[in-house]
């Protein structure tokens, strides 16, 4: 084996390079650190994803790659709720985006590249362990060594341990070619799950679905257990291959292993119907970044910057995961009491407030 003297050396190593670990890659290559960043897989390819860019995420999006890649991507300005004989309509402001996670995880790799990182696809990592002054990661080719990990390879990561855990989904996407199409999300609420639809462009539509697979397990059985999605898919026509993901679990999040900072899926699962889930990748991938840019400047421990990222976490994205989690409960109501919450969401005030506590608290970018 060769010594450390010989493998590759960088300050930072994030490995996965979806929009959390090219968040934290591009931040990290702009505060003048050497970046290396991971990914198992290659771009573009399509991803089981709602494909709802909120307001809070275009912000930060617009300082990782151009603006105007995205300018022409349809603008989402309400938000309906079906669920048995009732419905509510929601303000979304500001305005979210629909931009397919086909285009935008590539847009954002490319990106990596072009912030100065050195980027490597197909490329695994089998193991990252701490050693003298860093870590050394593992791949099928050799090692390389870092002097921190950020790890964003999502919520099966190989390079975390966690307990198991009983609750666990599906999620299905598909995209079709709709007529006179709503500008709305629309989220299509059934026992044991539900499913969004949004446009996305050129007539088309985004359907992705998170269902227990004990009731559905493709989007044609979803589709059938909404009255009113059933009526509205009977004039959908396919546009491309169906994908599917599994499984989709739901635990406590977790900032840090093994001396790793965690972001993205890899900290963890945001029940989809929030539509937050591209901006606490962002948020944490900076965030993460920004964390140990004290350390690599060698004014501050590692340990610190695990602290203070754990710190600004819990302060801007716990509160949105833990709203989810409070309204997901509604999905376990009755059908009659479901239907009564939903009915009671076309309540302006209970309407914003819904989506507000549902979102990110954006935060300025600090490396003092």
């Amino acid at each position: 084996m060769e010594s450390a003297e010989m493998k590759e050396k960088f300050d930072v190593a994030v490995i996965g390079g979806g929009p959390a670990g090219s968040s934290a890659a591009i931040t990290a290559a702009r505060l003048g650190f050497n970046v290396l960043l991971l990914e198992a897989g290659s771009f573009p390819r399509q991803k089981v994803c709602g494909e709802f860019v909120s307001g809070e995420a275009l912000s930060i999006l617009a300082e990782l790659i151009e603006e105007r890649q995205f300018a022409d991507a349809p603008r989402i300005s309400r938000a309906r709720i079906f669920v048995e004989e009732a419905c509510a309509t929601l303000p979304v402001a500001p305005p979210a985006a629909s931009i397919s996670r086909y285009n935008l995880d590539a847009a954002l790799y490319k990106a990596c590249a072009l912030a100065g990182c050195v980027v490597r696809d197909r490329t695994r990592a089998q193991s990252a362990a701490p050693s003298h002054n860093g870590f050394v990661i593992r791949l099928e080719s050799g090692e390389i060594f870092a002097r921190a990990v950020i790890n964003a390879t999502g919520r099966w990561s190989n390079l975390v341990k966690r307990v198991p855990t009983t609750e666990q989904f599906i999620g299905l996407k598909g995209h079709f070619l709709e007529p006179n199409f709503s500008e709305t999300c629309d989220l299509y609420f059934f026992g044991g799950g539900y499913c969004g639809v949004q446009p996305i462009g050129n007539g088309l539509v985004n359907a992705a679905a998170m269902v227990n697979p004990s009731v559905a397990k493709n989007l044609t059985s979803v589709f059938a257990l909404n009255r009113d999605l059933k009526e509205r898919s009977r004039r959908w026509k396919a546009a491309g291959d169906l994908i599917s993901t599994a499984p989709l679990i739901f635990r406590a999040p977790m900032t840090s292993s093994d001396g790793m900072l965690l972001v993205g899926d890899a900290a963890a699962f945001l029940d989809p119907f929030a539509g937050d889930g591209i901006s606490i990748a962002l948020h944490s991938g900076r965030m993460a970044a920004g964390a140990l840019g004290p350390f690599l400047l060698g004014t501050r421990t590692l340990d610190d910057a695990i602290s203070r990222y754990d710190r600004e976490y819990r302060r801007l994205i716990h509160p949105a995961l833990n709203a989810a989690k409070r309204l997901r409960t509604l999905q376990r109501l009755p059908a009659g009491l479901r239907a009564a919450a939903v009915a009671s969401l076309n309540i302006p005030l209970l309407a914003r407030t819904a989506v507000r506590t549902t979102r990110v608290r954006s935060a300025s970018l600090r490396t003092a």
